[in-house]
């Protein structure tokens, strides 16, 4: 397991688990979205020269059936993505290395992974980016964030999404290796809590 710190002023549980919630300091349900929010389309810290495998998720307050879909996770399978492009553009991004950078923090230094990563236990190759990702390297920083936004788009389509509704006590783990995800954000995210117990595993270096 990795072991998590303190950030965005959410109460944590050092060790194995913290709590992620939509609650302002007075305990009070929020909506702040930010570039480092889960609102956006991300893998788990891949800005970690080794990022996290797996991610587990459990549901302890979650906004109420009938409230609208805020609180949802949509998960995207970014190898079925990767399967579905045309040849031409597999030969293209083939040997491409996207920088990542965690939000707001200048102080870690960028890391770079493969855009096509290879799964180390299937050997499936999957698109690698999301919202921490900055550019490409050796690419013009425009031209690569235009093909990174293309790749997102195509990888985010529904036929490659599943959306999970939350109820209490659920237990979700995913493969961060090959699935991206983002929380559903609406009006119900502002007026119910929600509050999850999230683990992560330490992975290997992305190949």
């Amino acid at each position: 397991m990795e072991v998590h710190g303190a950030h965005r002023g959410e109460e944590k549980r050092y060790g194995v688990a913290h709590v992620m919630s939509n609650l302002d300091a007075d305990g009070k349900p929020t909506i702040r979205i930010s570039k480092a929010s889960n609102y956006h389309w991300h893998t788990d810290k891949p800005y970690h020269p080794a990022p996290p495998m797996l991610t587990m998720l459990r549901a302890v307050e979650v906004p109420p059936k009938g409230a609208g879909r805020g609180g949802d996770t949509e998960f995207a399978n970014t190898a079925l993505a990767y399967d579905a492009l045309p040849d031409e553009t597999k030969r293209r991004i083939a040997a491409l290395r996207v920088v990542f950078r965690p939000a707001f923090d200048d102080s870690r230094p960028a890391i770079n992974h493969p855009l096509v990563r290879t799964h180390p236990d299937t050997g499936r190759k999957a698109l690698y980016l999301g919202n921490h990702s900055t550019h490409i390297l050796g690419m013009p920083e425009t031209e690569g964030r235009v093909l990174l936004d293309e790749l997102l788009a195509h990888a985010t389509q529904p036929r490659f999404v599943y959306v999970h509704r939350w109820r209490v006590g659920d237990l979700v783990m995913w493969d961060n290796r090959c699935l991206l995800h983002r929380v559903v954000v609406d009006a119900a995210m502002g007026q119910y809590r929600r509050v999850m117990h999230r683990s992560v595993v330490r992975g290997t270096v992305p190949i």
